[in-house]
């Protein structure tokens, strides 16, 4: 596989230099002074996540805990991957995704399979780093989610949501610069190309090295969007978004006894000639009509295409001072996602229904190839080496459709709102390795959610809510004979939620317990054993202003999850969770702001094999504004705390067990006309 398309450190510094200078050739009206922010629901805090009902019923009323992280907080972290803009979020924590990908757990479940853009599953990009360039807010529901998004969702989801050609005219030129041999240019532009049609444009470029010795990367993204409004009834987005990744997979460091293996944090155990590279194209259309005051119809469409090749050295066993590896080639030759959504929502004073249809399809075209006669390595000093590319050779074809049918209903009694959810989905499942049959899996099920909210007073509400949600054995993308039944979760939570200080913060406290069935099966598909987890947890969280110059995002979670037959932790779960983060606008030209994270102990590999301890991180920014101009620097682990991200998985997460990145800075020059 040939990439599609690379840009180079010199193109982009030159895509970056003609913007600016594009920009400073314009006559442009100068506003001297900066206002310090008070308007009610902005900077840290939203008044309308949609991700809870896929409507705009108000984030009081919906009965599941739901966390948004705004634009305004992704620039103070200085958020450059979407993990950086995650931090902050109650319950939520990331591992090392196989050192090539974004992977989150939520509420002690692994969440690799369970994001979404705009409302729709993005399976393209779970392969990379997803870019933020695009991202207006990201929006986090918590919980089994089914009802609504279909399979998936065991304890939470993400949903992006991007930024939209609303008809302003403005330019943004950002160039960053950091440790690692950080470099990132971004162009953020929009205008009306004539009445009634709108148009921006993202585009990103960045590169790295790493704190890990041979690891770095080389990004480019572009995002095109047009909004057509022919007129106040009918709203068309078209999206186009095209990204190119360059890697070196990094698979962290072994185990013994029980313990992470004490190497320095550079430390690779990969191989010099190690890399991914993968491209993504996707388009999507959606059409919002506004049939009457009461009732709007919309429809999205998007379709992705991936190809992908990963060459990736492993760590195996450890036998005395030595650890075996093994290299495992994989590839995209493409993955095709396609995916169709109709929704009709209706809304009365006090009703309001949902009601639709979604249809799903992907296509994997995979191969892989493995070679495991590497020389095995010492544990303590690797050797620096070229290992064998075994090259792609065709192995397994699969395809999954899903088909989808739900309604949502919400009815007010005065101060009591019942929110009821029912989903019908139906899952098949096709897979033919080179040489073998056909093989084939498939089923339907009914997913539901029951809640009622009430209110105590305008700004503060009491809800619950029970939830069963379906997920597919190894998220659909293949089909194991003793993996022949699909797994069940049920939710149960209640929970407060309220806007503090003349609605300017947002809190919320969550009492939850998720349960998770996970059959297993003989060769005929007969249920032949269960593992059942049980994840309990509480959520704290707080976002928005305390004052009008001073913004705050804090979250804390405490989670009891186990295996109800062994009693013992999955892999990557930590018992606590904390975050803070705030900032202050002292002037109108200077900000500053500072944060803490503190991860509990975990334990990677199944059945608690391997301990990890606990950390705690600070972070820091301070930005100067002048006119048009910005520029902010961010402290990263600004104490350069050793600690460790965790496991991608509980079987080869025992030995591949990645650092986490030491103290690192970030420098940011913003200019807007």
């Amino acid at each position: 596989m040939k990439p599609a398309y690379a840009l180079k450190p010199l193109s982009a510094g030159i895509l970056l230099a003609v913007t600016t200078m594009s920009a400073q050739s314009q006559e442009t009206v100068v506003n001297e002074s900066i206002t310090v922010q008070g308007d009610v629901f902005s900077e840290y805090a939203a008044q309308l996540p949609t991700s809870g009902t896929k409507t705009d019923l108000p984030w009081l009323d919906v009965p599941q805990a739901v966390s948004v992280v705004t634009g305004t907080e992704m620039h103070d972290r200085g958020a450059v991957r979407l993990v950086d803009a995650l931090q902050g979020v109650a319950g939520m924590n990331n591992t090392l995704g196989e050192g090539s990908r974004d992977q989150f757990v939520i509420r002690g479940f692994d969440g690799l399979n369970d994001l979404y853009r705009d409302g729709m599953r993005d399976e393209g990009r779970l392969q990379s780093y997803r870019s933020l360039a695009n991202v207006e807010r990201v929006e986090v529901v918590k919980g089994a989610a089914g009802a609504l998004y279909g399979r998936g969702s065991a304890g939470g989801l993400i949903n992006l949501v991007t930024k939209r050609a609303n008809g302003e005219k403005f330019t943004r030129v950002v160039s960053q610069v950091g440790t690692d041999g950080v470099i990132v240019g971004r162009v953020d532009t929009s205008g009306q190309i004539s009445e009634g049609v709108n148009a921006r444009l993202n585009m990103e470029y960045r590169q790295s090295d790493s704190f890990v010795d041979n690891v770095d990367s080389e990004d480019f993204f572009i995002a095109p969007t047009i909004r057509i409004q022919p007129n106040e009834q009918h709203t068309v987005d078209v999206d186009v978004e095209f990204a190119h990744q360059e890697l070196v997979p990094y698979r962290g460091v072994p185990s013994k006894d029980g313990l992470p293996v004490d190497v320095p944090v550079e430390t690779f155990f990969g191989g010099t000639d190690d890399y991914q590279e993968f491209d993504s194209l996707r388009l999507a259309v959606t059409h919002e009509m506004q049939i009457s005051p009461e009732v709007k119809w919309t429809n999205r469409a998007a379709w992705n295409s991936i190809e992908l090749e990963q060459k990736g050295t492993r760590q195996g066993r450890v036998t005395g001072n030595e650890v075996s590896q093994t290299v495992n080639n994989f590839a995209y030759d493409p993955r095709t996602i396609g995916t169709l959504q109709s929704e009709l929502a209706w809304e009365t004073a006090d009703n309001q229904l949902l009601v639709g249809v979604d249809y799903n399809k992907t296509d994997i075209d995979l191969r892989y190839a493995k070679y495991g006669a590497l020389s095995s390595q010492p544990l303590y000093d690797p050797v620096t080496r070229t290992t064998l590319d075994p090259g792609f050779a065709p192995w397994r074809d699969n395809t999954t459709e899903t088909f989808g049918v739900f309604a949502q209903n919400v009815h007010s009694f005065g101060d009591l709102s019942l929110v009821a959810n029912v989903r019908y989905d139906q899952m098949d499942l096709e897979q033919r390795k080179v040489g073998k049959d056909k093989e084939y899996l498939d089923d339907d099920k009914v997913s539901y959610r029951a809640g009622a909210v009430y209110r105590l007073n305008p700004n503060v509400s009491l809800y619950a809510t029970a939830a069963r949600s379906w997920q597919l054995p190894y998220s659909g993308i293949y089909i194991n004979p003793k993996l022949a039944e699909f797994f069940h979760t049920d939710l149960l939570e209640v929970g407060a939620k309220g806007y503090l200080l003349d609605d300017a913060l947002m809190v919320n406290m969550a009492l939850f317990q998720i349960e998770q069935e996970q059959p297993k099966t003989n060769v005929s598909g007969d249920v032949v054993a269960k593992q059942e987890v049980r994840h309990r947890g509480i959520e704290l969280e707080a976002r928005g202003e305390l004052t009008p110059r001073w913004n705050i995002a804090a979250g804390y979670s405490y989670l009891e999850a186990e295996d109800t037959a062994t009693g013992l932790k999955p892999n990557d779960v930590s018992d606590h969770l904390f975050s803070l983060w705030s900032t202050y606008q002292l002037d109108s030209q200077w900000k500053v702001g500072a944060g803490v994270k503190y991860v509990g102990e975990r334990y990677a590999g199944n059945g608690e094999k391997v301990k990890l301890d606990d950390y705690m991180l600070l972070d820091m920014m301070v930005r100067y504004q002048w006119r048009q101009h910005s520029l902010q620097l961010n402290a990263k682990n600004l104490l350069d705390e050793t600690y460790y991200l965790g496991a991608t998985g509980g079987g080869s997460g025992l030995n591949q067990i990645g650092y986490g990145a030491p103290a690192q800075f970030l420098l940011t020059y913003n200019y807007q006309f």
